[in-house]
C-alpha cells in the first residue's frame, strides 16, 4: 500500500445557502467527509494505492461512506462497522467562502469507538506512508487504537504523517486538547498545521519560531498552511514560502486535506531522506499541493472537489513560472 489513512469518516451536512450561519440555514446536502477520509480519496485520485482504516456505523450513512471509498478506489478491507453507535454527522455552514460554522453530532459516534483488536499488523507495516489526525485522539478507545496503528506502521518503517486538524468544540477543554495533540507529535516524520494550530500548539505566531518548536519535538518536515496567505515548508536545514494561485474561491472546506493528499502522494514515491535533503524537491511538491488545494477551493464540497493528478499537472503547466512546466 502507498498510503494508509487512519481516522475519521463522517457525513458532512453542508448548507445549501451560503452567507448564513448555521442558526439561519434551512437546508443541507449530504456529503461524505472526514479529514482522513478526504486524504485517502485524494491520494487515490492522484494514482496511489490508498486505504482507509476507521469505524462507521452499521447504518445507511456508514454504508454510503463505504460505497464512496469503493467508487474512488480506496481500500476498505479494514473499515469497521459499529452496531451500537451511529456514523458521525457534522453540520457545516459557510458564512463566507473562507469561513466555516461547524456543529458535530457525536455522542458517541462510531469513529470514537475505533477498535485496535481488529487491525491487521502486516497490513499496517507494509505501507509506505501512514497518515492520521487528532480527531480520533479525542476519546477512548479510538485514541489508543490510533496510537497503536501509528506505532505498528512506524515499527515497519513507514513514513508517519500527522495533521492535528484542531476542532476545539470536539474537546472537553483546551488543556486536554493541547496535551493530547502534542503527545502525538514525536511519532510523526511530517506534521502539517495551519497558522492558527501552530499558535495553539507552540504559543508562537512567528512561523519559523513555531516550526522550530515542532521540529524539536521530532518531525523532520513541518508544513504550515495559511489559507489565502500561502504556505511554508520548514526542515532543520532549510525553509521556504509558497504563495497561493489566483483562483475564484467558492469554498475552502477540505483545502488542507487536498494539500496533504497531494504532498503525501509525491512523498510516497521516494524515501523521505530524498526529499528532506533537497529543498527544490520539497518546493516543487509544495507548489503541486498548493495547486491541488486551489482547485479544490473553486468548487463546493470536498471529495467531489479533490483533483486528479492530471488536473493538477495541467493547472501547473498553465501557471506562470511553474517548475513543472519547465
Amino acid at each position: 500500500m502507498d498510503i494508509i489513512c487512519v481516522g475519521d469518516a463522517l457525513i458532512d451536512m453542508v448548507a445549501y445557502q451560503g452567507g448564513k450561519i448555521l442558526q439561519d440555514v434551512t437546508g443541507f446536502k449530504r456529503v461524505a467527509g472526514g479529514a482522513c477520509a478526504n486524504v485517502a480519496v485524494g491520494c487515490s485520485r492522484f494514482g496511489k494505492k490508498s486505504a482507509f482504516i476507521g469505524r462507521v456505523g452499521a447504518d445507511d450513512f456508514g454504508y454510503h461512506l463505504r460505497d464512496v471509498f469503493i467508487e474512488n478506489n480506496v481500500n476498505v478491507d479494514f473499515l469497521q462497522y459499529d452496531s451500537d453507535a451511529r456514523t458521525a454527522l457534522a453540520f457545516i455552514a459557510l458564512p463566507t467562502p473562507t469561513t466555516r460554522d461547524f456543529l458535530f453530532y457525536r455522542n458517541p459516534s462510531a469513529d470514537m469507538r475505533l477498535d485496535w483488536s481488529q487491525f491487521d499488523a502486516d497490513f499496517l507495516k507494509n505501507t509506505k506512508v501512514l497518515h492520521f489526525s487528532s480527531i480520533t485522539l479525542v476519546q477512548e478507545p479510538s485514541r489508543t487504537s490510533t496510537l497503536k496503528a501509528v506505532g505498528i506502521a512506524k515499527e515497519g518503517g513507514s513514513i508517519i504523517s500527522y495533521d492535528p486538524n484542531l476542532r476545539i468544540n470536539l474537546w472537553s477543554d483546551l488543556k486536554t486538547a493541547k496535551s493530547r495533540i502534542i503527545e502525538a507529535i514525536p511519532l510523526a516524520d511530517i506534521i502539517k498545521v495551519n497558522d492558527e494550530e501552530l499558535k495553539f500548539i507552540t504559543g508562537h505566531e512567528d512561523i519559523l519560531h513555531g516550526s522550530k518548536v515542532l521540529l524539536d519535538m521530532g518531525p523532520r518536515l513541518c508544513l504550515i498552511t495559511m489559507g489565502s496567505k500561502g504556505s511554508f515548508y520548514v526542515t532543520s536545514k532549510f525553509s521556504g514560502y509558497v504563495p497561493v494561485f489566483d483562483v475564484h474561491t467558492v469554498d475552502t472546506t477540505g483545502c488542507g486535506d487536498s494539500f496533504v493528499s497531494t504532498f503525501l502522494s509525491f512523498i510516497s514515491e521516494k524515501s523521505l531522506e530524498t526529499f528532506i535533503g533537497n529543498e527544490w524537491q520539497v518546493k516543487k511538491i509544495a507548489l503541486a499541493a498548493t495547486a491541488a488545494s486551489s482547485i479544490t477551493s473553486t468548487k463546493k464540497g470536498v471529495i467531489s472537489s479533490l483533483p486528479y493528478r492530471d488536473e493538477v499537472m495541467e493547472f501547473l503547466k498553465k501557471a506562470k513560472s511553474s517548475p513543472f512546466a519547465l
